[in-house]
């Protein structure tokens, strides 16, 4: 027996183990079924990524937002300390409210 007489016999029997094997059918409406499913499965996938990506974006940006607050709370607090220094409102008292440190005369001490 020739190889090609052996591989038309096969072909043409298609019997293997004295059973018959039928061609495998696909039901197009079941291919159609699990095609969506994967194309819902695989757009849920690219959603959820993108949503993840937008929501990192929003987190920098208010991330930016409060280093640029707690610079500026920190210049407003420097600003404040000097604007609460003595010698400064000394400076003030002295210039603007022509007011001077009292002499000795001036104090009187009292006895509790």
């Amino acid at each position: 027996m020739s190889i090609k007489t052996y591989t038309d016999e096969y072909a043409n029997s298609r019997v293997i183990d004295d059973q018959r094997v039928d061609a495998i059918r696909i039901d197009p409406y079941k291919l159609l079924a699990t095609a969506i499913a994967v194309l819902v499965f695989i757009l849920v996938l690219i959603w959820s990524r993108v949503d993840f990506v937008a929501e990192n974006y929003t987190i920098s940006a208010e991330a930016s937002k409060t280093q640029a607050l707690t610079q500026q709370i920190d210049q407003y607090n420097l600003e404040l300390a000097t604007l609460k220094s003595r010698a400064r409102i000394e400076e003030i008292a002295r210039t603007r409210l022509g007011l001077r440190y009292p002499g000795p005369q001036q104090i009187i001490l009292i006895d509790r």
